[in-house]
C-alpha cells in the first residue's frame, strides 16, 4: 500500500484523496499551467485515478486499466463518466477523469430504502440511454449496478467503472469465469460459453430499477443461490413488494427475462417503453432532484 500521498503527477497537482482501491487510488486534482509552473485558480478540478506501482506488473491488472482509460477517452455522453487523458510519469500511469459532484447511487438507496416510481423511471431511462450510446459503439459493461452509478447534484445518472468491459463481437468465445456481480448477472453471464452482448447490461439494469421501486432485489441467498437463481428462478414480480403500476411492472419483467430474445433489444428500446410508462403517470409532488439535495444538505462538510 501507498504510505505517503503524492503532490504531482503530470501536469496535475494533487489536492486530495477522493478514494482507494487494491489496484488504484483515486485524488482530486488541478491541472497546472506549464508556462509558470504552478495550479491556475480557474482550471477545472478533476479526479485523478492513479494505478498503484506494485500492481503495473501484473498484466491483467495493467491491461484492464490501460483498456479501461482507452474506451472512455473516446466516449461522450452526459451519462459516461468523461476521461480527458491517460499517461505515465515517473513510473506512474494516470487517467484523468470528470470529477462527479454528488453521490453514488448505491449509498443513496441504502438511505432512501425505496424510491418513487417517477424518479425510478427517470433515473433508469438515463441508464437506458447511456448504455445504447456504449453499446451502438460495441461495447458492452458487464457489471450494471447501483455502486457502479454516481448521482450527480446536476441530476445526471453517470455510469462509471469500466473495468469489465468488453467488445461485443458476433461468435467470440470471452474468458472463462463469472465476471460482474452476482445479485444483476444476466444468465449469459453465469453459463459457460454464452454469447454476451448489450442485452447482459440490460438485464442487470432491469433488476437496478427493480430494487429502485421495491427497495429490496428479487434474489437472494448464497452467491450460488443467487447465480442459480438467475439461471432457472422465476423472480417474483415488484407488485409483491410494492405499489407499482403494471405498466412498470411489465417492463421490469421483459427486462429481466431469462433468454436474451425475450428482453428489449437497445437501450433505447428500454427508454422509449420507460417514456411511455412515465407518461400516465400522475404529477409527482417534488422533484427527484430537489429529494436528491436534501439528502445530501445533512451529509455536507
Amino acid at each position: 500500500m501507498q504510505t505517503a500521498m503524492l503532490t504531482q503527477i503530470g501536469n496535475y497537482q494533487i489536492e486530495s484523496t477522493l478514494g482507494e482501491g487494491a489496484a488504484g487510488i483515486v485524488y482530486r486534482a488541478r491541472r497546472m499551467d506549464a508556462a509558470i509552473g504552478h495550479t491556475d485558480s480557474d482550471a477545472p478540478i478533476v479526479a485523478l485515478k492513479v494505478l498503484r506501482p506494485e500492481v503495473i506488473t501484473q498484466p491483467q491488472v495493467l491491461a484492464c486499466f490501460q483498456f479501461e482509460g482507452r474506451i472512455l477517452s473516446r466516449l461522450r455522453h452526459p451519462g459516461i463518466l468523461c476521461v480527458y487523458e491517460t499517461g505515465m510519469d515517473d513510473g506512474h500511469m494516470y487517467t484523468v477523469m470528470e470529477l462527479i459532484d454528488g453521490y453514488s447511487l448505491d449509498k443513496y438507496l441504502l438511505a432512501q430504502k425505496r424510491l418513487p416510481v417517477s424518479e425510478s423511471i427517470k433515473l433508469a431511462r438515463q441508464t437506458a440511454e447511456a448504455l445504447d450510446y456504449l453499446h451502438s459503439h460495441g461495447y458492452a459493461h458487464r457489471d450494471i449496478k447501483p455502486a457502479n452509478l454516481m448521482y450527480a447534484l446536476d441530476g445526471r445518472l453517470v455510469l462509471y467503472d469500466f473495468g469489465t468491459v468488453i467488445r461485443i463481437k458476433d461468435g467470440t468465445d470471452y474468458e472463462s469465469g463469472v465476471y460482474g456481480t452476482p445479485a444483476f448477472l444476466a444468465p449469459e453471464q453465469i453459463e459457460a460459453g454464452a454469447k454476451i452482448d448489450g442485452r447482459a447490461d440490460l438485464y442487470a439494469l432491469g433488476i437496478m430499477l427493480y430494487q429502485m421501486v421495491t427497495g429490496r432485489k428479487p434474489f437472494y441467498g448464497s452467491r450460488q443461490e443467487v447465480l442459480d437463481a438467475h439461471v432457472y428462478a422465476e423472480p417474483p414480480p415488484p407488485s409483491k413488494f410494492a405499489r407499482v403500476p403494471k405498466s412498470l411492472e411489465a417492463v421490469i419483467m421483459k427486462s429481466i427475462a431469462k433468454q436474451p430474445a425475450a428482453r428489449f433489444a437497445t437501450g433505447a428500446q428500454f427508454a422509449e417503453a420507460l417514456t411511455q410508462v412515465e407518461e400516465n403517470l400522475p404529477p409527482p409532488t417534488s422533484s427527484p432532484w430537489q429529494r436528491l439535495r436534501g439528502w445530501l444538505q445533512p451529509n455536507s462538510v
